[in-house]
């Protein structure tokens, strides 16, 4: 979707997954993503990132002279062939990834069907005996992304290029560091992650997530109402639905109560959390008790029921008394006889 450092770096990832292994040198153009300063002769003062790039895969870099484009001739043929052949007509995808894989199955079949110039194997079957002579892939995989530092705003929200990330709520006023890949942004505090998010290249989006903030509901439950997160589209139906059952029913107290309910998605998903509502909603019983058993029938594991503090408790709660059984009127049913 653009040129920037992590997607130039994670091309490099992608490409020797793909091939199984590293080469011993490359050649590049002076591109800025990996070239700072061009020097004397071939000497260049590289990127910090593409210089770990190369550290990490063990492969050498070699850089072609300026204006010189003689000493890539076959590099700018390939994508002037690639261009008329592959993309004419203008293929019709639905996303990038989608025109990743139509276009590696396209050079996989070109391979199988094109020569090697004064050559009689094809470019796959000469590959297969190039492959061979590869460095192996090292253990861990590069981590192709732009490091930034950022400060968590009071509403638990970073910035990084306009958009707005959500992290835990107990992380606000601190700093923290995002790790900006291509495709996610994945937000690091005290050397663990705390959020991951699908990064978004539109302008001033908010992107947040429910969980990192019912806790901070659960102190002002009505908040939930108008809540950025709750209004998401990820959130199902269901559960608006729901919260707005419960809300007519008990005001404030079903906001709170619904909150204890989103909460329970930390020990059983998001998914089977889902299921226990639908479900709950067909017996038009719009309570956390409810819930709450219908996901142990679901799960078929015992999720202690939380309680709410005495202070908490709805008043007319605290006065219903239920009164002991007694033998005597057992004694009445069974017509007075005890053995």
């Amino acid at each position: 979707l653009h040129a920037k450092q992590e997607a130039f770096l994670d091309g490099f990832v992608h490409a020797f997954e793909f091939l199984g292994g590293v080469p011993t040198e490359g050649l590049l153009d002076n591109l800025k993503t990996a070239v700072i300063k061009i020097l004397q002769g071939r000497d260049r003062l590289e990127q910090e990132a593409f210089i770990g790039l190369q550290a990490h895969y063990v492969f050498k870099a070699e850089f072609c002279n300026p204006a010189s484009g003689n000493e890539k001739g076959r590099i700018e043929g390939t994508v002037g062939y690639v261009r008329r052949n592959a993309l004419v007509p203008l293929p019709e995808v639905q996303s990038i990834n989608e025109l990743n894989e139509y276009l590696q199955n396209w050079c996989l079949k070109e391979a199988g069907r094109t020569h090697v110039p004064n050559k009689s194997e094809t470019v796959l079957e000469m590959w297969e005996k190039e492959k061979e002579i590869l460095h192996p892939l090292p253990i861990n995989r590069f981590e192709a992304c732009k490091l930034l530092s950022c400060k968590v705003n009071k509403t638990s929200l970073i910035t990084v290029e306009t958009n707005r990330y959500s992290v835990p709520y107990s992380y606000a006023g601190q700093a923290v560091w995002t790790k900006n890949f291509v495709d996610r942004v994945i937000v690091v505090a005290q050397n663990r992650v705390i959020a991951e998010h699908p990064r978004s290249y539109e302008r001033n989006q908010v992107i947040t997530v429910l969980d990192h903030y019912l806790e901070v509901l659960l102190k002002k439950p009505r908040a939930i109402r108008d809540a950025h997160a709750f209004q998401s589209t990820e959130i199902p139906d269901v559960f608006k639905r729901f919260h707005l059952k419960m809300r007519e029913q008990e005001g404030s107290e079903g906001d709170r109560k619904f909150i204890r309910i989103l909460l329970l998605h930390r020990d059983i998903g998001m998914e089977n959390l889902t299921k226990a509502l639908l479900e709950a909603e067909k017996t038009q019983v719009f309570r956390y008790e409810e819930v709450h058993e219908i996901i142990q029938r679901l799960t078929h594991q015992n999720i202690p029921i939380s309680t709410l503090p005495t202070d908490k408790t709805p008043v007319n709660l605290l006065d219903y008394k239920v009164n002991k059984s007694s033998i005597e009127q057992y004694g009445q049913l069974t017509g007075g006889t005890r053995k």
